[in-house]
């Protein structure tokens, strides 16, 4: 008989993102936190009989002491055992909040932390759990594959899934890193029947490893950064005499877009201002721009416009600052629009004459250009 089970990691409770207005953070610690309500209910619905969670279910090993508590009563919603492993954002030091006895008093009775790599026997199931713990932010070893070095096969007639955190040699830039965890040695203690899946964390992107078909991370349930791939998810798996099978569920709703636009005047502008309006849930989107191009002042302050009505709605709007190139020239018909005279329009041939001369004043006056151009076309 087979085992159903949900793998999960990289909850990240507690992150803070510096670009987040503090409506939308606080909106985002509340996803978080339902997210786990969410991950209890799936379990249930989906007739899994434990979860395993994959490291840094915290994004600190001293998080806010609310955070903590909502953490902790949530957990309390799975009708399940839960396995948590001690990843790298919250590792088991002696600082950490693992050991803590108010945290130990308060854990829901279902929740085993996996302080040690002692196989765990899943209460009731014909299933073990061992897991490779993170004792401080930087081991200097692969910690998976020195627990694998001393696993024996498991029980008889019993399924055993390793929990690890960390990145894999395969998918690291550095494939000699100390900490790097070794596929080849996941996959040989799979072939041996050492372990019947290998369940990780660190990579917040769903993402399966190597060859067996039963070694894969589960990615963030709740997307935390630009360039993740198919987050918001979690997995749920089935192990059984047939192998491994996978389901990936959307558990979590943000998400982080980055577009780049060539800006040459109204036209495009107006594009921009259709892309960022048929983006759905923009309460839970974080949006990051990037404009090259050069457009006169009359196409600056639209998009200027469409960019502060666009953070009205979403979560957050970026402007990348390593990727834009926009430049702004005033025009004859910018200057004639204005319908400045006397001293306020001779302070604006100044500024265009500055702004055109290049040198270290040119962007400063083109900036007071653009701020001038703006208040004049309010007033009228």
């Amino acid at each position: 008989m087979g085992v159903r089970f949900l793998h999960t990691s990289d909850w990240q409770l507690g992150m803070t993102r510096a670009f987040l207005p503090s409506g939308s953070q606080a909106r985002y610690t509340d996803d978080q936190i339902e997210a786990v309500r969410r991950m209890a209910h799936l379990a249930q619905e989906a007739g899994c009989t434990f979860a395993v969670v994959a490291g840094d279910v915290f994004d600190s090993i001293q998080p806010d002491r609310q955070v903590l508590s909502r953490a902790l009563d949530a957990l309390g919603s799975f009708t399940v055992p839960v396995f948590v492993l001690p990843g790298n954002h919250d590792a088991d030091t002696p600082a950490a909040f693992w050991s803590t006895s108010d945290v130990i008093s308060r854990l829901p009775g279902k929740v085993f932390v996996l302080r040690d790599s002692v196989p765990a026997k899943v209460p009731g199931v014909n299933a073990e759990v061992v897991g490779a713990p993170w004792p401080s932010r930087r081991p200097g070893m692969d910690l998976v594959s020195a627990v694998i070095a001393k696993l024996g096969p498991p029980t008889p007639g019993s399924y055993r899934v390793l929990v690890g955190h960390g990145e894999v040699d395969t998918l690291s830039p550095d494939p000699f890193g100390p900490e790097l965890i070794s596929v080849s040695n996941l996959e040989r203690a799979v072939a041996e029947h050492r372990i019947s899946y290998g369940a990780l964390g660190d990579r917040h992107s769903v993402t399966e490893v190597g060859a067996t078909g039963a070694v894969w991370y589960s990615g963030a349930p709740v997307a935390t950064d630009y360039g993740e791939v198919a987050p918001n998810q979690v997995l749920v798996v089935e192990i059984g005499q047939g192998g491994v099978s996978v389901e990936p569920v959307e558990v979590g709703s943000w998400h982080f877009i980055e577009r780049s636009f060539d800006i040459t005047g109204p036209q495009s502008v107006s594009f921009v201002e259709k892309f960022l309006d048929q983006l759905p849930a923009k309460e839970r989107t974080v949006v990051k721009l990037s404009f090259v191009g050069t457009v006169n002042l009359a196409a600056w302050t639209m998009l200027e416009g469409v960019l502060e009505h666009a953070s009205d709605l979403f979560a957050a709007i970026q402007r990348s600052a390593t990727r834009s190139d926009l430049v702004v020239v005033a025009d004859g018909s910018d200057l004639a629009e204005l319908e400045l005279s006397g001293f306020a329009s001779q302070a604006l041939a100044d500024l265009v004459a500055t702004a055109a001369g290049g040198g270290p004043r040119s962007e400063v006056a083109a900036d007071a250009l653009m701020l001038l151009y703006r208040l004049a076309g309010r007033s009228r």
